[in-house]
């Protein structure tokens, strides 16, 4: 009986991440890096694991890119950017087939859609030209409207983020995205309890 538990605990804890959706292990960032002029949604960084997202950058003058990454795919993003409030707005530039919203001031909500379900391991959403009078942080929040900040995976279910990471720029230093995300402690509790 003890070893058809722990087959049953097993099987229920492997299938979790089936049922919880494609992209269990999503997380989100705003990768910092120099204001780029020429700067194309065909020509952004292409970020293949956590140690390419950028959270750090030492100047005022600087593109803030939200991305969402350890992905299966996305078909949609919902969230908000916020920052200090500094004297300037942000020129924002979207990189998705269809949006609502845009990101101008701190807090700005956008929702932004794909006609094709982009798989791959992280995707930019588009970039925000903004100008730092101090240090401070910039990161991904809530939409103010829906309160929720995730994606919609290929196959058009919601996802929230297990983890968000914030970018400082001009004196401010950012997380690291590279950073374990660590298991629920009553996860693990209750498997190790089958094994007592």
């Amino acid at each position: 009986m003890k070893i058809l538990v722990i087959a049953l605990g097993i099987t229920l804890l492997l299938s979790g991440g089936v049922i919880a959706g494609q992209n269990t292990d999503m997380k989100c960032a705003v990768h910092v890096e120099a204001h780029n002029a020429k700067r194309s949604c065909g020509a952004l960084p292409v970020i293949e694991d956590c140690t390419q997202i950028q959270t750090t950058y030492g100047d005022y003058n600087f593109d803030a890119m939200p991305v969402f990454f350890d992905l299966y795919g996305i078909t949609g993003a919902e969230y908000s950017l916020n920052w200090p409030a500094w004297a300037y707005s942000a020129a924002w530039t979207g990189c998705s087939d269809f949006t609502i919203g845009g990101i101008t001031w701190p807090g700005d909500n956008i929702s932004q859609t794909w006609t094709e379900c982009q798989i791959q391991y992280a995707v930019i959403c588009g970039w925000a030209w903004i100008y730092a009078d101090g240090a401070g942080t910039i990161c991904m929040g809530p939409h103010g409207e829906s309160g929720f900040i995730g994606c919609t995976d290929c196959n058009f279910e919601e996802e929230e983020p297990v983890r968000i990471f914030c970018a400082g720029v001009f004196g401010a230093s950012g997380d690291d995205p590279c950073e374990p995300t660590a298991v629920e402690p009553t996860t693990w509790g209750s498997i190790k309890g089958m094994f007592r």
